[in-house]
């Protein structure tokens, strides 16, 4: 099961948390403000108050350890900053952080930030693609059974070509598309995406990927 804190219970943190509650994931929702802890407790698995700046909070509810971080608290950014440099000193494996402009996004990737949302932007961004090329379809819905996920790419499969791996035939994968880390990118460019490989492509440890297929078989890559 997929544990997450999302911290900063606004109208994007509170949606978060409760999302993914109902997606089946452990979810410890935080917030200074009682009222919006009080608001999602009975969706998640644990809401309580406290101070996410201070380390030792984060540390008395195990956050390090937690599969994902999503540090929800724009409207103030020096607290944002100091929770995502937590959160990576103290071992997180993903840490999404909620920006209100570039230069923001900028500082939280420089603090180790492994993703950056834009709520707004991306969603304006979102309808403007959609506006322009008439989308029919705005999302797809996979059959019952089914899903699609992001995950890192598991240490077996470290320097193996699809080929090698077999993913459709071995795991019934299908590999939609690889997002690669690039050290010297920021912003934009902090990832290489490389849509519907070849079998020749190679995986790397750090690597993550888009993957469809059965519900089992996904969730074990997790």
């Amino acid at each position: 099961m997929m544990k997450a804190a999302v911290i900063g219970l606004g109208r994007f943190g509170s949606a978060v948390a409760v999302g993914l509650a109902r997606g089946g994931a452990e979810v410890l929702a935080v917030d200074n403000n009682e009222r919006l802890v009080e608001e999602v407790a009975d969706e998640v698995s644990v809401a309580v108050s406290f101070d996410a700046t201070d380390v030792a909070n984060l540390k008395a509810y195990n956050v390090g350890a937690m599969d994902a971080v999503i540090v929800a608290m724009a409207t103030n950014f020096e607290a944002s900053v100091m929770v995502t440099m937590h959160c990576k000193t103290l071992g997180t494996r993903q840490v999404y952080a909620k920006a209100l402009n570039a230069m923001q996004e900028s500082v939280l990737r420089r603090v180790g930030a492994d993703s950056v949302v834009k709520p707004e932007q991306d969603m304006g961004l979102r309808l403007a693609d959609h506006l322009l090329h008439d989308r029919v379809v705005e999302f797809v819905q996979l059959p019952e059974g089914f899903a699609l996920r992001r995950v890192n790419v598991p240490a077996a499969w470290d320097g193996k070509t699809l080929a090698e791996l077999n993913l459709l035939g071995a795991k019934r994968l299908n590999l939609v598309q690889i997002l690669r880390r690039n050290p010297a990118g920021t912003g934009q460019d902090a990832e290489t995406r490389i849509p519907l490989p070849s079998g020749g492509e190679v995986l790397h440890a750090g690597d993550r990927i888009d993957v469809i297929g059965p519900d089992k078989a996904v969730h074990k890559l997790d």
